[in-house]
């Protein structure tokens, strides 16, 4: 089959691999759509994956769908089109139990298929049927290739327990941002804001309209002109970037007693932040990563029911062969492209 081929530091490679032999309790899929996710930019910057004993070409992707071609379960027949949870859980772990998949003791943050094993950026994928879910009929591809973004923003806005009427600042205004500003609306939030730092990357927030207001995150005031705006302070906050400089502005723009929903990953361990405002403050400041199975089966749901049309938020549709590109025009600052998806 021919794959995208993670070969080195900010090097993708089409090549020819073979197929992974069908296991017991496996299914294989022609893939139809991968999305091109934050984190895959991420390792493509690294030249590897997280798996420090990979030995064979890695192939990275873990925002998928497809149909299933072959099947050693009885879960799914050939022909259903299926997408993947990502979540390597291990289903017997306390965290499992409890149905906090999401935080299962061996999945540690770190183990998702794309990330420590190959994903599906290749023309077939095989992968536990498990771990897989049946699309409805009116989810189509390209909005299945978006859920797992959206399981993101759906587990964090959860998270925050937002109330009618509550004010709202999302910092960052990527996809995963972008896509909670349209959930807070939909939960009831009256007032929700954004800080951005480029204003070409903003476009695409501009044109769908969920943010009533825009801040620009390079100016030195901005905190002072977030709490100005909103008489002392947000009632929650999202973090969506994963900078000291952007938690420190998310702990002084909420109000006392406000939350403080962090997602943002960051790159060195350790970040700096006020504490002496968190702590005389009593601002809640809350971790969010991914999602459970359940919220992964609803996440389906907002898309079926019509609840939120992920696709809006897709730029641009490439195939396989221009992965490379897609990842070069990410990390241009004069690329307006906000979520890209590519068709292998």
């Amino acid at each position: 089959m021919k794959a995208a081929v993670l070969e080195g530091v900010k090097k993708i490679t089409i090549k020819d691999v073979k197929v992974p032999e069908l296991q017991d309790g496996q299914i294989e899929i022609k893939v139809l759509v991968v999305g091109v996710c934050g984190s895959d930019v991420h390792l493509w910057k690294q030249g590897k994956g997280w798996n420090p004993n990979q030995q064979n070409d890695f192939i990275m992707g873990h925002e998928f769908c497809g149909t299933v071609t072959k099947t050693r379960s009885d879960k799914f027949k050939v022909g259903d089109r299926v997408t993947f949870w990502a979540n390597l859980y291990c289903g017997e772990c306390d965290m499992c139990k409890k149905g906090l998949e999401h935080l299962c003791r061996e999945v540690n943050g770190t183990n998702y298929i794309g990330f420590v094993c190959n994903g599906a950026y290749s023309e077939y994928f095989v992968g536990e049927a498990k771990r897989a879910f049946k699309l409805p009929d009116n989810v189509s591809d390209i909005q299945a290739a978006l859920i797992d973004p959206l399981m993101v923003a759906y587990h964090a806005v959860r998270k925050s327990e937002i109330k009618l009427n509550q004010k709202v600042l999302i910092i960052g205004a990527g996809i995963i941002g972008q896509m909670m500003a349209h959930l807070v609306k939909q939960a009831g939030a009256t007032y929700a804001a954004t800080t951005f730092v480029n204003d070409l990357k903003i476009q695409k927030a501009k044109e769908i309209g969920d943010f009533d207001e825009y801040f620009d995150g390079r100016k030195e005031d901005i905190a002072e002109q977030l709490r100005n705006k909103t008489n002392g302070g947000f009632d929650i906050v999202f973090e969506a970037v994963g900078l000291g400089s952007t938690l420190d502005l998310a702990i002084n723009s909420v109000k006392p007693g406000g939350k403080v929903i962090v997602i943002g990953n960051s790159i060195t361990p350790t970040v700096q932040f006020n504490m002496n405002k968190l702590v005389l403050n009593e601002v809640q400041l809350i971790g969010s990563v991914s999602c459970t199975r359940v919220e992964f089966e609803e996440t389906i749901d907002l898309i079926s029911k019509g609840i939120i049309s992920p696709e809006n938020y897709v730029t641009d549709i490439l195939p396989l062969d221009k992965l490379q590109t897609a990842f070069e025009r990410l990390i241009d600052e004069n690329d307006p492209a906000l979520k890209m998806v590519v068709k292998p």
